[in-house]
Parts: structure tokens; C-alpha cells; sequence
């Protein structure tokens, strides 16, 4: 595995840099808004994988040039061949740059499903797209089939890496994959995207997924989905909108949430502080997502007295 730890590689052009996540892992970050003619249609995270003999890809990109700037950054990061593109759904932010790998003759893995959507409609899509963002990249994009087709999950081996590839069914689109480098334990950008409407931290997605995601028997599509559905049944007390700095007790925290979530009550929930600052709030649920006595483990573990409930930050 490559180690690159704390080094920023170098931008692919002005489609931004590519970030060290983890060892021998990176990520290209989409423009957090529609696409547009200021951001070309770049709205999606792009993945990239570096093992010890060559470099896997995930997501080309929104265009044919934003897939020729990607290599490009790519190959100023590493002298290792790209051996492998993963479309890991069709939308044409993520799968519009295939032409710049397979004129290179890159070959580039999909669902079947996700390539027969393509093939009816990405036409009218790449329209749409270029209504939105009109540009000279969009404009001279072609619509290049993926090369590799699978049925369902398999793991693959490649570059030195290996990786599990999760299908997901139909989420956005038909033939949605999830991709995780079981080397870092890292999922691929797009399911973290995902996961960021309920838990906006990236580490600690990552973190969930490496410490609880891996033992549950879920792929991560659903662990995440799980996760999303639980926390949009709770509702969140106000002295929590991270506005400004808050201060109360353990006892009033719990009472908050109790109010604000009507099946809770102080057997469901735990407090977690680090010192006087607020750490967590623990619910406990069961399987089918309602409330549950937690077990004789989980427990408040709060100094006495008021608690420090910091802003979010900025």
C-alpha cells in the first residue's frame, strides 16, 4: 500500500486537489450545489485507489475532460498504471469522463443495470446536463459505455488492493454499487455523501463503518440507510441547534430529548461527557428502530453538575 499520509497531491487542473483520506486513498470533492455553468456539471465525489501495482478509479467524472484532468492528476501523484473505473451508478456527473478511459483502453466496471439505464438514457440526460451547465467540456463530451459488467456483489482483487463491491439495488438509479477498500476499511465517496444528510462528519462515518458497519451483516448501503432512517425519526431539542454554547445537567439533557421525543424516557438514553463538555447522547433502539431499556453497559457517565454543550463549529 502506498502511504501518502499528510501530503496533498497536486489539482487536477482547476477540478480541485486530490485529498488524502487514508492511506493510498484519495478524493476528489464535488461543488456542494447544482450542477451549473460554473462548476461544469463537477457535483459528485471521485475516488482514488492506490495499491502497490496500479491505481483503481471510482467515478469518472462530468465530462470527457474532467476524466483526461483526473489521470492527469493521477499520474503527477503516482507512476502506477490506472488498471480499473468503477461507475458506481449512472448519474452523468460520475460517468461522463468514461471516455477519457477507455480511449486508453482503462476498462471501466458497472452493473449491468446501471449500463442499460445509460444506453436509454443518457442521451437525454447529457441534454439536460448541458441546458444546466454549458460549457466547452460538456460540449465536446461523447457517451462511452462501461467495458465490465457485473450481476451483483463480488471482491475484487486489483493493484494490490482489494475490494468489496456492494450492489445496492435501485437507489437513485438502477444498479447502484457501493465500493470499500477493505485495506483502509474507506467506503467509496458517493455512499458518504450519502450518509452526510444524517452524520456530517466524514471521519466519523468512516469510524462507524470500521467499528460497527463491518460486524453487523449489513452491506453498507443499508447500515447507512438504517442509520439515516434512525436518526430522522428523532427530533433534535433546540438547546442542541448548535447555534451558540448551552450548559446543563446530564438529568436536563435527558429530559430534553424526552420532551422532544415523547417514547423516550431516561431507560433509553445515555449521557456521554468528556470531562464538563458533552460528549454524545446515546439512544438505544431496537432492531425494528423504537426505543429499548439499554443494556446493563450503557449508562450515563457525566461528572454531577452543569455540562458544557459546545457550538458547532463554522
Amino acid at each position: 500500500m502506498l502511504a501518502l499520509a499528510g501530503v496533498r497531491a497536486a489539482g487536477a487542473d482547476d477540478y480541485g486537489p486530490l485529498e488524502p483520506v487514508a492511506p493510498g486513498v484519495y478524493v476528489q470533492r464535488g461543488a456542494m450545489a447544482a450542477a451549473s455553468t460554473a462548476n461544469r456539471g463537477a457535483v459528485a465525489n471521485l475516488g482514488v485507489l492506490v495499491g502497490p501495482t496500479g491505481v483503481i478509479v471510482v467515478n469518472t467524472g462530468s465530462s470527457r475532460a474532467h476524466g483526461q484532468a483526473l489521470l492527469a492528476a493521477v499520474a503527477r501523484l503516482t507512476a502506477r498504471p490506472v488498471l480499473l473505473a468503477i461507475d458506481t451508478q449512472a448519474s452523468p456527473d460520475q460517468v461522463l469522463g468514461n471516455a477519457a478511459f477507455s480511449q486508453l483502453g482503462i476498462p471501466v466496471l458497472a452493473h449491468r443495470d446501471t449500463d442499460q439505464f445509460m444506453r436509454e438514457r443518457c442521451d437525454a440526460c447529457v441534454a439536460d446536463v448541458k441546458a444546466k451547465a454549458d460549457n466547452d467540456a460538456l460540449a465536446s463530451t461523447r457517451v462511452a459505455w462501461p467495458t465490465r459488467l457485473i450481476e451483483g456483489s463480488q471482491t475484487l482483487k486489483v493493484g494490490g488492493r482489494t475490494l468489496q463491491i456492494v450492489y445496492l439495488g435501485w437507489t437513485e438509479q438502477p444498479g447502484c454499487l457501493a465500493v470499500l477498500d477493505t485495506d483502509s476499511g474507506v467506503l467509496d465517496p458517493q455512499t458518504v455523501a450519502r450518509t452526510q444528510s444524517a452524520m456530517p462528519d466524514e471521519h466519523l462515518i468512516r469510524h462507524e463503518w470500521v467499528v460497527h458497519g463491518t460486524c453487523s451483516g449489513l452491506s453498507p448501503h443499508d447500515y447507512f440507510l438504517t442509520l439515516i432512517h434512525a436518526v430522522g425519526r428523532l427530533s433534535i431539542p433546540s438547546d442542541f441547534d448548535g447555534q451558540a454554547p448551552r450548559s446543563l445537567t446530564a438529568s436536563q439533557i435527558v429530559s430534553a430529548f424526552a420532551r422532544a421525543n415523547p417514547e423516550l424516557n431516561a431507560q433509553t438514553m445515555a449521557v456521554h461527557c468528556r470531562g464538563a463538555q458533552l460528549e454524545e447522547v446515546r439512544i438505544c433502539l431496537s432492531l425494528d428502530l423504537h426505543p429499548t431499556a439499554c443494556g446493563r453497559t450503557v449508562h450515563t457517565q457525566c461528572r454531577q453538575g452543569p455540562l458544557t454543550i459546545p457550538a458547532a463549529h463554522q
